[in-house]
């Protein structure tokens, strides 16, 4: 029997509005942030392979522009609105181990813009100079991040050369205040295999925003802090190294 083409517009509506739906809840969130920087500091003092590198600080010293918008709002600044929980001083002290003596955080990155057609409204900011990563495999990343309770997708892409841009999926914005997101990575063996044979490192691209369409049309403000990477470098140590580390897929 033949369906007709109406009833499957409508039953496609549905499944692509569903869609959207379940892309507004917010991936599981551990309230725990302290403790999951307690958890970050011991696997770092039990294993010397992980390291801890701070990408990006957002003291001003690294400009960042819209590389793309779709509105005709797009500004950017740094800011002094920092985090102000235990868990931001605490993991700022793991920096200060990790050779990073003269931070500041004093400032984080506001990026400014307006919804003028949800779903299908995106944005894509990058860093005026590459910020390339430590050699070794990124295992996880983890983001300060304000938000207002938008319903925004925000991504983090990283590059390599001689291979495909890798993008990961932080989940929906829609959230108020400050808010730890940490996020597994998982290099496909092509990666690896650029770094270890012709020592190609992974660099930090962009962050992207997509609206969704539950977002309301209007203004909106984020703020971005401490954008960090555990790099597990034992794959430049001996080899086979490039087996996964489970460690990198927990939060």
């Amino acid at each position: 029997m033949k369906v007709p083409a109406k009833k499957i517009t409508v039953v496609a509506l549905f499944f692509l509005l569903l869609q959207e739906a379940l892309q507004t809840l917010p991936k599981p969130h551990d309230p725990d942030e302290l403790g999951q920087v307690q958890i970050l500091e011991s696997a770092l003092e039990i294993d010397p392979n992980y390291v801890l590198f701070l990408a990006e600080d957002f003291e001003g010293e690294r400009p960042w522009n819209f590389y793309r918008g779709d509105s005709f709002l797009l500004e950017t600044k740094f800011t002094g609105k920092i985090p102000k929980s235990v868990a931001f001083a605490k993991e700022n002290l793991l920096f200060e181990k990790s050779n990073y003596p003269n931070l500041q955080n004093q400032t984080s990155f506001l990026i400014q813009s307006y919804v003028e057609n949800p779903r299908l409204d995106h944005w894509e900011i990058r860093p005026i100079e590459p910020v390339l990563l430590p050699l070794g495999s990124p295992i996880k990343g983890i983001f300060w991040v304000y938000s207002e309770g938008h319903h925004i997708n925000l991504s983090i892409c990283l590059s390599q050369k001689k291979s495909k841009d890798l993008c990961f999926d932080l989940g929906t914005l829609n959230f108020v205040g400050w808010r730890r997101i940490s996020f597994p990575i998982q290099l496909p063996k092509a990666n690896t295999r650029l770094m270890e044979s012709l020592v190609l490192p992974v660099s930090l691209k962009s962050i992207q925003l997509r609206s969704l369409v539950s977002q309301k049309k209007g203004e909106f403000h984020i703020y971005f802090d401490n954008l960090s990477f555990v790099i597990d470098n034992r794959t430049f140590i001996y080899p086979g190294a490039e087996v996964s580390d489970t460690w990198g897929n927990k939060r």
